[in-house]
């Protein structure tokens, strides 16, 4: 028997017709898509599917929103995200950009069941949370909150994290970093965020749950990154 087609959800149909629009230059960089109403009426849907389709593009820094005038196709100022293992000081320099790194929080606390599976350690064990706003030439781009072991790094310092972690570990601690895994949630921003990103809060945003693992098999990190979507793009890149 032949297999039937799988059916394509009403969203992602929408999604596929705007980021064909985008990437055959329909849709140039600043334009204004359809309204909500005109792709209600062209796909047959609700304004929530119409809606859930544009919020995606906007988490995934294809789009972005004014209040009062509409969504755009995203302007060239918006800076991309792969999966590359880099550091974001790397990545920043490596685009002509300043990194600096602003410190909210630096502290030791113990390690809840979750915190204690991810990083591979008991429960209750000791753990530094830091949480930094990462900017390029002085425009917040990231906010990050990480987890590390302090059993595994006890001279860790709060001027080590006001600089890139990454070299800490590489050049202070002499260890590889191997790969990294990472799941990706669209979330709608907290008053934090809104404040740090100056951000619309209607605007979703893109959440990075990522842990870090050395080439020894153990974990660097865990780390939750929110991204500023309407600056930083995120982008995968899969290699066969």
């Amino acid at each position: 028997m032949s297999q039937k087609p799988k059916r394509i959800a009403k969203y992602k149909r929408i999604e596929e017709y705007i980021l064909d629009k985008i990437k055959s230059g329909e849709y140039t960089k600043g334009q204004l898509i359809e309204t909500e109403q005109e792709l209600v009426d062209k796909f047959g849907v609700s304004r929530v599917t119409v809606r859930q389709a544009t919020n995606n593009l906007v988490a995934k820094g294809y789009l972005s929103r004014s209040q009062g005038s509409g969504t755009y196709v995203s302007s060239s100022q918006i800076v991309g995200r792969t999966t590359n293992v880099k550091s974001f000081t790397e990545e920043m320099k490596e685009m002509g950009k300043v990194a600096s790194t602003e410190i909210i929080e630096f502290k030791i606390t113990s390690a809840s069941q979750e915190i204690a599976h991810k990083l591979r350690i008991e429960t209750g064990s000791p753990v530094y949370f830091i949480k930094r706003l990462r900017k390029a030439d002085d425009i917040p781009m990231m906010l990050e909150s990480t987890y590390m072991s302090v059993k595994e790094y006890p001279d860790l310092s709060y001027e080590d994290m006001t600089k890139s972690k990454y070299k800490y570990i590489e050049e202070v601690k002499k260890q590889i970093i191997d790969h990294s895994h990472h799941v990706v949630v669209p979330i709608m921003p907290t008053e934090e965020m809104i404040t740090y990103f100056n951000y619309d809060p209607d605007q979703p945003l893109i959440k990075l749950l990522n842990t870090t693992f050395l080439s020894t098999g153990k974990v660097l990190d865990y780390t939750e990154v929110i991204l500023n979507s309407e600056k930083y793009q995120y982008q995968s890149i899969r290699a066969k």
